[in-house]
């Protein structure tokens, strides 16, 4: 029960940071988590938290590389693959020995295999991290790719450095052969399982998938769990886990790539929960490394201040060691495919570039995994310096992200968007608009087309404004004028002819009675008073003439009818007036709608919004159905059909406003992906309903 505790209060962690995000937009995210993490590591559920390196392998990373491995087409690292294993393999391998050389020449009293097993720990870097702190900079194309390309497969490397390392520390020995050895069958062996296991489960996926009643049921979940079982699978067998999850997503990738429009909900439903996941045990990962701050922070404290502060200068070496490292390597490479990434050799913007990949090799919680995955014992000795390997690794993490933080948005440009998010905002409420005033011209039954606009007037940003009254100066502006309209049709030879001017006079009375009293800004308290007020008086009324029930009241009023001739003239009266107030709310009803259908023309065609105009409609809406005693709204059933017209509607203005330039093609992209998401989301929960 501990457990599911803390893997709720993580989750409110992660909750909470994005509830902050929102107020402060300069902090990168990551720095964020970090933050609250080390606030949560004070509350006594975590007080002696200790990251667990197994279960965050096989819980946060594998899922992650999965993903990140499903994101990768097979073509594109064909492609890549020889810039793949340069940076993940290569660059790597160079990066940790150059800081396992510097390490063991200042560190006098520790090995090379201890001084590489440091280098190894801290030479993953992480793409996500990098893309928290670049968000809303213009990172070079090439140079984010070429992030993403590394960050697939050097976690592995740095694992496989480490177990190397740390068997030469157990023997006491190192063969060249047998390292290359152990490196090619943890590698290459990773690979090959991961592609194996993965080839067998998307047959049976695809089996179940054509004979299975309820596919989605079976399929998902065995997606869901692929990546725990594949890196269980080859940590088992001997091989590198992270690389066969790696390689298990890219051939997920591929299999969703033949299935195209085959099993298009199982695939819709399969990557949403996919990137829900991992956003999260994205944001976790760094929630994790500040609730390991302490526990760093008593290790320093432990082995003194002085000691503390040259572990500090040699975290800021490495740092400046890797940075320098990494720098050179792009900088000097003459590969093909390094320049269609990076730019040509010996010009300004390959070391522009150079520069800006070198900054970015940002380290993240892999890297403190691996170092708190470091034994206690060796050989049944205690492991030398483990502490001190701890510290360091902590301490790249913090320096390489703070460097990033800082260094990042002084040199990148801030990026540029072709438009704004209230220029999306607006073409969207235009596109509804459209589809709002053809079904005003297309649905005949008020009811249903009500309903409809209704349905579409959710799709607006600010779904919550339009449903409630503003009382804006446009709103009241176009009150008036339908006001003024209604009772010009009401006063007009037409209505002259055929209702009697008392009529009309009562009608008009009641509209301007209506209107002023829903369009009073009252204090809560007093409606609510009022409320109370005339319940009150209804009890008592119920209670000295005995009328509780509907036949009670009907035999109650037959009664009076009978006794009080005024009052039975006067019921008569009202009928009959009723009856013909009702004939003439009709007409009124369909001039107004009429009216606002035309005004709905010309605002469309001048740009202009229409959102004072639905709540004008809904208010004389509620005057209508008040009009007729409908004080309830009835539900209405939208069939699918009509759906996919009205979603073809909103197509169609899409599509014509690319054809005519007045909309962008990165905006219309946005629009017809929403359109997309509101008609699946719609349609399933017709059926749902039916």
């Amino acid at each position: 029960m501990t457990n599911l505790y803390l893997i709720a209060l993580i989750i409110i962690g992660v909750i909470l940071t994005n509830i902050i995000k929102i107020y402060i937009h300069k902090i990168p995210e990551s720095f964020l988590l970090i933050l609250i993490g080390a606030g949560f590591s004070f509350l006594p559920a975590f007080r002696h938290f200790t990251l667990d390196p197994e279960f965050f392998m096989l819980i946060i990373i594998a899922p992650i590389m999965f993903m990140d491995g499903q994101k990768q087409s097979f073509h594109k690292l064909k492609t890549n693959i020889r810039v793949i294993i340069e940076l993940s393999v290569s660059l790597a391998i160079f990066t940790a020995l150059i800081v396992g050389v510097m390490t063991n020449y200042f560190e006098k009293n520790w090995t090379l295999a201890l001084s590489i097993a440091l280098a190894a720990i801290v030479v993953p870097t992480d793409a996500v991290a990098v893309k928290s702190i670049t968000n809303g900079l213009a990172m070079p194309k090439g140079v984010n790719n070429a992030l993403e390309l590394e960050s697939l497969f050097n976690d592995a490397t740095g694992l496989v450095l480490l177990d190397l390392a740390l068997s030469v520390i157990s023997i006491g020995n190192f063969s060249l052969v047998s390292g290359i050895e152990q490196f090619l069958f943890v590698a290459l062996g990773g690979i090959l399982v991961g592609f194996i296991a993965s080839v067998i489960i998307v047959r049976i996926r695809y089996s179940l998938n054509l004979r299975s009643v309820n596919a989605a049921a079976t399929t998902i979940p065995i997606n869901l769990l692929t990546p725990f079982f594949i890196y269980l699978l080859a940590e088992h067998l001997g091989v590198s886990g992270i690389l066969a999850v790696v390689t298990s997503g890219v051939a997920h990738n591929w299999e969703n790539n033949r299935l195209k429009l085959n099993s298009t909900e199982i695939q819709l439903t399969t990557h949403t929960i996919w990137e829900t996941i991992t956003t999260i045990l994205n944001e976790v990962v760094f929630l994790i490394l500040g609730l390991s701050l302490p526990a760093v922070i008593n290790q320093m404290v432990k082995i003194g201040s002085i000691n503390t502060f040259k572990l500090v200068i040699l975290s800021i070496g490495i740092y400046v060691v890797m940075f320098t490292g990494r720098f050179w390597w792009i900088k000097l490479e003459k590969n093909q495919h390094i320049e269609n990434l990076f730019g040509k050799n010996n010009q300004q913007e390959r070391s522009f570039n150079a520069r800006i990949f070198g900054i970015s090799g940002v380290h993240g919680t892999i890297t403190l995994a691996m170092a708190f995955s470091l034994p206690q014992t060796i050989n049944n000795q205690p492991f030398p310096y483990r502490n001190e390997l701890i510290i360091i690794a902590t301490l790249v993490i913090l320096i390489s992200l703070l460097v990033a933080a800082v260094v990042l948005p002084m040199i990148l440009p801030n990026a540029e968007k072709g438009f704004s998010a209230q220029e999306i905002n607006d073409t969207r409420d235009q596109m509804i608009d459209y589809a709002i005033l053809k079904s005003q011209q297309n649905i005949t039954d008020r009811n249903l087309r009500e309903a409809v606009i209704s349905d579409l007037n959710s799709q607006k940003t600010n779904t919550f404004n339009n449903n409630q009254i503003t009382y804006s100066d446009t709103y009241l502006t176009e009150l008036g004028e339908i006001t003024d309209f209604v009772s010009s049709y009401t006063h007009s030879d037409e209505i002259n002819d055929e209702f009697d001017e008392k009529i009309v006079d009562l009608y008009n009375k009641i509209l301007q009675r209506t209107l002023l009293n829903s369009n009073k800004r009252q204090h809560p308290f007093k409606s609510f008073r009022r409320q109370i007020r005339r319940t009150t008086h209804e009890i008592e009324f119920h209670v000295s003439t005995r009328t509780f029930t509907k036949k009670q009241k009907k035999k109650f009023r037959k009664q009076r009818m009978a006794q009080d001739p005024q009052y039975a003239a006067k019921v008569n009266s009202w009928n009959t007036n009723r009856l013909i107030i009702l004939d003439l709310n009709e007409k009124v009803m369909r001039e107004v709608d009429n009216y606002l259908e035309t005004k709905m023309q010309t605002n469309l065609k001048n740009n202009v919004n229409s959102n004072e105009l639905y709540q004008v409609r809904k208010t004389f809406d509620r005057f209508f159905s008040m009009m007729q005693r409908q004080y309830h709204q009835k539900h209405v059933e939208i069939d699918n059909s009509t759906f996919v017209k009205l979603f073809q509607d909103e197509f169609d203005f899409v599509q014509n406003g690319v054809q005519n330039q007045s909309i962008a093609p990165e905006i219309a992209n946005i629009l017809f992906n929403e359109i997309n998401q509101a008609q699946s989301l719609q349609l399933m929960q017709n059926q749902q309903e039916v």
